[in-house]
């Protein structure tokens, strides 16, 4: 288990780092181990960076780091942190996908770091376990292992499998393993040494509320986008999104000016658009299909919606 006290120490972690991985994602999981280490005294935990290949791996903010080895070098992890980024499909390797296997075949105990869960999903090593991704990815992450349960939590540990949705949800789960290992004393105390104040559990949200988000507390708003966001494949006209709130056509209009300054029938064609974006970039979905999914009547309506939001058409946009 995750957070079952090691049979020996230094507990050793691998991380795996594949190009472009989140930076501040992979520190959010070492930071916390430093300084276990530093406040207790003891060589509580140890770690190694590892490549598929090369010496340098460049991260999404183009800083390469170091690693260690590479997994030709790698026999066995009694603990392995796939840490990932941006375009994890083009990281699933026969060579890559081969070697997890035979971590997990060892009794690996296997991790994920943001986008890494669809690495360890595409090997077949998250079937029916739950996981999490994220939010950015999770629908299209559901979609296309159906066989994986996932869950919108910022990190999930189920059994001999964990994973994290990225950013600073590694210090969170990290500070979860180093409290169930050694202590709630030791894990406040790195919290407070990295001027974490506000510790979160497995089951906190990703996402700022809605409320957040918009920066307004108007309740009529935030229940007419939340009726947007249900609807995105069947748009309702304005007069009955107004409806549904229990307000004018005009009132409506007046809200979304004062609060957002753009009128209802743009934020949610927006919403629409941002939704399709998400499918164009990781889905294989045709166009039309994720055109007809996101609510525009035929394809050309939806390119030329698509290219006048994001200055390309959709088909140039999945090739970038």
């Amino acid at each position: 288990m995750f957070g079952d006290p090691p049979h020996k120490l230094p507990q050793q972690i691998s991380y795996l780092l594949l190009p472009r991985f989140s930076l501040i994602g992979f520190s959010s999981l070492v930071d916390p181990l430093r300084w276990a280490n530093t406040i207790s005294g003891k060589q509580l935990y140890q770690w190694r960076n590892l490549a598929v290949a090369g010496q340098l791996v460049e991260s999404s903010d183009g800083i390469a780091v170091q690693v260690d080895a590479t997994i030709n070098d790698i026999e066995q992890c009694q603990m392995l942190v796939v840490c990932a980024g941006y375009d994890p499909q083009k990281q699933v390797q026969p060579q890559l996908v081969g070697w997890l296997r035979r971590m997990a075949s060892h009794g690996c105990l296997l991790g994920a770091q943001d986008t890494g869960s669809y690495i360890l999903a595409a090997a077949g090593l998250l079937n029916n376990y739950r996981a999490t991704i994220h939010w950015e990815n999770l629908q299209s992450f559901a979609e296309m292992f159906p066989q994986v349960k996932v869950v919108n939590d910022i990190f999930e540990i189920d059994r001999n499998r964990f994973s994290c949705s990225g950013g600073l949800s590694g210090l969170d789960m990290m500070l979860h393993l180093v409290q169930c290992q050694h202590g709630q004393e030791l894990a406040s105390a790195i919290a407070e040494q990295l001027i974490y104040s506000q510790r979160r559990s497995a089951e906190h949200p990703q996402r700022l509320s809605l409320q957040a988000r918009l920066g307004t507390t108007n309740q009529k708003l935030m229940t007419a986008i939340k009726i947007m966001r249900r609807n995105l494949e069947e748009p309702l006209t304005i007069p009955a999104l107004a409806a549904e709130v229990y307000i004018s056509d005009r009132e409506l209009e007046r809200l979304f000016r004062k609060h957002l300054s753009t009128t209802p029938g743009t934020y949610y064609r927006n919403l629409r658009l941002e939704q399709a974006r998400c499918l164009l970039q990781q889905t294989s979905r045709s166009v039309t299909n994720i055109a007809v999914a996101c609510g525009f009547a035929s394809s050309a309506h939806f390119s030329r919606s698509y290219l006048s939001k994001y200055g390309v058409p959709p088909s140039q946009d999945r090739q970038a």
